[in-house]
């Protein structure tokens, strides 16, 4: 078995823990930069067109089934308005449910909370108001993300 040896730009060894801890501090700063990006893409997509037509889909699935719904084949249809249904749904609720994914990994608190902020926005009567507080909220967290690293 061969070891590796990380080289400095001079072509000197470079001592194997110095390395390392440069290359994690290369990574931190990557990884601070793709969470703002995260959470301001989201914030931004709280108030796209596309999130709301989705969630309106979303919102009512008895009327959704209610509409597609011919009796013909039943079981193919019942997938195919499954399928579209569950497009629908992801579509007004990707962004949120990656900062879950991205956020929440560790961290029981945020996917709690995030899960209750989508699950208000998609069933709550007045759940189309909470698109500004979300999106300022998500777009002020990405902000701080980036005065925090910076």
């Amino acid at each position: 078995m061969e070891i590796v040896r990380l080289r400095r730009h001079d072509d000197a060894p470079a001592p194997v823990g110095t390395s390392l801890a440069s290359v994690m501090r290369g990574w931190q700063a990557w990884r601070c930069l793709w969470l703002a990006d995260l959470l301001a893409t989201a914030g931004l997509f709280q108030f796209s067109a596309l999130k709301y037509r989705c969630l309106e889909q979303c919102r009512t699935p008895l009327a959704f089934v209610a509409s597609r719904w011919h009796g013909r084949a039943p079981a193919r249809e019942a997938l195919g308005i499954g399928v579209d249904h569950g497009v629908f749904c992801v579509g007004c609720c990707w962004a949120l449910m990656l900062c879950m994914f991205v956020v929440g990994t560790g961290s029981l608190g945020w996917m709690l909370a995030l899960g209750a902020l989508m699950a208000a926005e998609k069933n709550m009567p007045g759940g189309a108001r909470l698109r500004l507080p979300i999106g300022l909220g998500l777009i002020g967290a990405a902000v701080l993300v980036l005065v925090d690293h910076v």
